[in-house]
């Protein structure tokens, strides 16, 4: 019997693309959810949920999940950071797995990210710049946030010390931030990259993405 799969945001391009994979991969999407159906019939069904619905959904979900005892896949973005800690303890209590972004290409920019956060020090300074489609609503994105979660990590870093975007002329940038500046643009294939400089070395590491996060 093939895998039974709850998708959550089934109407959106994540949730037609996990669709699509799903079936490609020999499972059974036995739920298409989306804003107004019953969550709580559809994945009662499933043997696993993936979610890529809105953040303001994915506490119920997670709560649902954990009743019914089922695995759960969130791909969802922009929740607050003290709303995501609260949300991972709740959902520590089943099989879970969370991420930003799930393309091998970011995950790899991950790595990368934290080696060069990790070599290059505080005389560097770390800056993430993206660029998504325009119906892209979150601001910094899932991808973004952890690039500079794991800029902060590696350089022992409060939340404080990120500085988000810019606007008109700006004072020189602090040896110790972060920042992130997101454009859009209209119909483009989102990049993200992470850059660390001083005044006279620049290293940057750059991933080019295909889907629509």
């Amino acid at each position: 019997m093939s895998l039974r799969i709850a998708i959550v945001g089934a109407r959106g391009r994540m949730g037609q693309a996990n669709i699509a994979a799903a079936k490609d991969a020999g499972a059974t999407v036995i739920a298409t959810l989306d804003q107004g159906d019953d969550l709580a019939a559809g994945i009662a069904q499933a043997d696993a949920v993936i979610d890529f619905s809105f953040h303001s959904a994915t506490a119920e979900v997670i709560r649902l999940c954990a009743q019914h005892k089922k695995a759960l896949v969130i791909g969802t973005t922009g929740h607050a950071a003290e709303e995501k800690k609260h949300l991972l303890a709740e959902a520590a209590t089943i099989p879970c797995v969370w991420s930003g972004n799930y393309s091998v290409g970011v995950n790899l920019l991950f790595a990368l990210t934290r080696r060069a956060s990790a070599v290059l020090g505080s005389d560097y300074d770390a800056e993430v710049v993206e660029m998504h489609h325009r119906f892209k609503k979150d601001a910094p994105s899932g991808t973004a946030a952890r690039l500079l979660e794991i800029i902060l990590e590696e350089r022992k870093l409060t939340a404080g010390a990120l500085r988000h975007g810019r606007e008109g002329i700006t004072i020189a940038a602090s040896l110790h931030a972060a920042r992130s500046a997101p454009p859009n643009g209209s119909s483009i294939a989102p990049p993200a990259s992470t850059t660390c400089r001083t005044c006279s070395a620049c290293a940057e590491a750059q991933s080019e993405m295909t889907n629509d996060q």
